[in-house]
């Protein structure tokens, strides 16, 4: 390896090291939010209750300003790839409305279940990315399809008080689901590489094992349906995250 190659690696190495500070900064500030919000709103003593009702409102506010913020900064991202500009700043803000929305969003409809739910969100959010940036990108489909199964086992008891928000995620899933098959039986036949705008994109390398989707999928679906019927049983999320840690060690493994 040549001093070029050294500094073009290094520099790699430099902006994804980045990328994972901005994420671990982010998170540890959402926690610190989310910690005000619990003390201020979900816990909040009688001498708080003014504060607690001007949280309320601002929430309301928010939950549908930073979902604008998001659509916003997503045009404006996609406008910033086809003219070649930079994408730090706008995929910066596209990230960053779409965590706030989400929290906002989240505890205006489950109040205090939904503020411990984001306790435990953010910290497995960010270490999806980290995943994603320093790890196999295989290995990063499968984890986040088995987290949105978890999030799917966890939302199963709570369809009767929210049945709107419940249900649209389980379409959301069974899209996200059908699609993930769908794209694998596409990249399967292509070589891991998928024709966007005239280009060849690789979107997974050629070894990739297409097999550990398709289960994937499978056990996710299986475990949401359960999900339904038995209310969120225990035993789900024990499938679920041994299919993680199942997978987790098969990519290690591949990686030696």
């Amino acid at each position: 390896m040549d001093k070029r190659e050294k500094m073009e690696r290094a520099r790699q190495e430099d902006a994804v090291l980045h990328k994972v500070l901005y994420w671990i900064v982010g998170a540890v500030v959402l926690e610190f939010l989310l910690l005000l919000v619990n003390r201020f709103y979900v816990n909040y003593t009688v001498e708080l209750v003014e504060v607690a009702r001007g949280i309320r409102s601002a929430l309301g506010v928010l939950s549908v300003v930073f979902p604008i913020c998001f659509v916003a900064a997503l045009v404006w991202t996609a406008r910033c790839r086809k003219q070649g500009a930079s994408l730090r700043l706008p995929l910066f803000l596209t990230v960053l409305s779409a965590a706030l929305a989400v929290c906002c969003i989240i505890t205006c409809l489950f109040l205090g279940s939904g503020v411990r739910f984001l306790y435990i969100a953010v910290p497995v959010v960010t270490v999806l990315a980290l995943v994603y940036y320093l790890y196999q990108h295989e290995f990063f489909l499968v984890a986040a399809l088995c987290t949105l199964g978890i999030l799917g086992v966890w939302m199963c008891p709570r369809s009767a008080n929210h049945p709107v928000v419940v249900y649209g995620y389980f379409v959301v899933l069974a899209a996200i689901l059908v699609a993930v098959v769908v794209l694998s039986r596409v990249l399967d036949g292509r070589g891991g590489v998928l024709p966007l705008g005239g280009k060849e994109v690789r979107v997974l390398p050629k070894g990739a094992n297409y097999l550990m989707f398709y289960v994937t999928c499978a056990i996710v679906a299986i475990a949401v349906i359960a999900g339904i019927l038995l209310g969120g049983h225990v035993a789900l999320y024990g499938v679920l995250a041994a299919w993680l840690l199942v997978s987790a060690v098969y990519y290690t493994v591949k990686l030696m």
